[in-house]
């Protein structure tokens, strides 16, 4: 008996969707988006009938050269992060992927209860949190160091597309979305690559030039920005501009977050590893500064 109803466009009886249980479109709630007002893809959540594992299941909207194109980098992607990197926590994890009887794209990966990054951050600045968001910048680029190694740029890195809980004070980082990505042993071949259009956050060069770790660099800093300014600055000025104006930044930290978000992309940090150490030194630096000295008795 088919399973398909007004909330489930395919037939969740239907061999792989029939390993799952409980499919219901993603709570908008969650992550700002309903599965059937996302204008490129469907969203579902669902529950492993063996393990109750987590699932996502993503399914092209509508049968479409584009939709489908987008997806099947994101499988791309994920297939090379999880033969690369299998023991990384930072990815979700494919499950399965193929096409509808009526053409569209699906996938299937792992579902994280984290929740997007800007379900924390707020229109206005909250002060007192500098040292949380620097160690939420830094774990975002161990993860991105190591989606590097493999010469895979994100490229569309923003705060719906960050996950992100604290455990124990420590920051739990999973990063999602990989449709846009440039996986550079493809895409420099030829494979359709289709620039992200984020504005604010996505790098400026990547919709004229092949993007390297400096795309994902200026990415990162706007998303550091939005932390510790809010969303406001989005809806005024370029972030580098919104960055030097801004009187409320520590000097050092501006200086880092303007490094990072040059217009110019031989201007930045040419590594994710260098942005984070000049993070990691700042961070230190403040813990160092609050540390009471004692006199020895």
């Amino acid at each position: 008996m088919s399973t398909m109803d007004a909330t489930i466009d395919f037939d969740a009886s239907a061999a792989p969707f029939n390993q799952f249980k409980d499919i219901k479109p993603l709570a908008k709630n969650r992550s700002g988006r309903v599965s059937f007002e996302n204008a490129r893809h469907h969203l579902y959540v669902a529950s492993d009938r063996k393990n109750h594992a987590s699932v996502l299941i993503k399914v092209t909207a509508r049968p479409g050269l584009i939709y489908q194109a987008n997806l099947e980098n994101e499988i791309a992607i994920l297939q090379k992060i999880n033969a690369s990197i299998p023991e990384s926590h930072y990815f979700p994890v494919m499950r399965a992927h193929g096409k509808l009887r009526d053409g569209r794209v699906y996938i299937i990966a792992s579902f994280f209860d984290e929740l997007p990054l800007a379900s924390a951050i707020g229109k206005e600045r909250i002060p007192g949190k500098t040292d949380a968001y620097l160690q939420t910048a830094i774990e975002i680029a161990k993860a991105f160091e190591e989606l590097h190694q493999l010469q895979i740029y994100h490229v569309d890195l923003n705060p719906m597309n960050v996950l992100h809980r604290l455990d124990a004070g420590r920051p739990i980082i999973r990063i999602i979305d990989f449709e846009s990505s440039f996986e550079w042993g493809r895409h420099s071949q030829g494979a359709l690559f289709d620039p992200p259009q984020t504005p604010g956050y996505s790098a400026p060069e990547v919709s004229r030039q092949a993007p390297d770790a400096r795309a994902d660099v200026f990415s990162l800093g706007a998303v550091l920005y939005t932390m510790l300014a809010g969303y406001q600055w989005t809806w005024e000025e370029t972030v580098w501009k919104c960055v030097a104006a801004d009187k409320d930044v520590e000097p050092e930290l501006k200086a880092i977050l303007l490094k990072a978000v040059d217009p110019e992309p031989d201007n930045r940090y040419p590594s994710m590893g260098a942005f984070q150490a000049d993070l990691a030194a700042h961070l230190a630096k403040i813990w160092r500064a609050r540390r009471v000295v004692r006199p020895s008795v």
